[in-house]
């Protein structure tokens, strides 16, 4: 196979190649056609608001992110309101959610955020400039005192 490639790869080399002569741009022109353009049409993203009070609200969210919606739910203040009962809610939508890929976040103390499977949310994390900095300083400066040791 080596051989093979060799062969091929050497015949290239005794043989005159030539580049083609240079074409005007009004010849190149000409003989492109033109193409049309169609806007494409692009998916719009629906997002849907709405209340989570009771088990039906709850319901009735997770059916809408399982279709495909991104769901924003105003809940009771989650850190003050919210009872045992709510907590048992929140939990059985968060395994639902689970169950079609989608995922289930607070936004804040009232709000809640559903997203349908094919939506990933990914947190950013920045780095501190203070602390990179800090760093780099502190290299430069142990590096300066083993100069000056030497």
């Amino acid at each position: 196979m080596l051989e093979k490639l060799k062969k091929i790869l050497n015949k290239g080399r005794g043989s005159n190649i030539s580049a083609p002569n240079p074409v005007s741009v009004d010849d190149y022109l000409e003989e492109i056609e033109e193409i049309p353009l169609t806007p494409v049409e692009e998916e719009k993203v629906i997002i849907k608001v709405c209340s989570i009070e009771d088990e039906k609200d709850a319901v009735n969210a997770i059916v809408m992110a399982e279709a495909g919606y991104i769901v924003i739910a105003k809940t009771p203040n989650l850190e003050k309101e919210i009872d045992d009962e709510f907590i048992e809610i929140i939990r059985k939508m968060r395994n639902e959610v689970a169950k079609f890929g989608g995922m289930l976040l607070a936004l804040g103390d009232e709000h809640l955020l559903i997203t349908p499977g094919n939506v990933v949310i990914e947190k950013l994390i920045k780095e501190k400039k203070e602390q990179s900095n800090d760093t780099k300083e502190n290299k430069e400066i142990t590096e300066e005192k083993e100069e000056n040791s030497e």
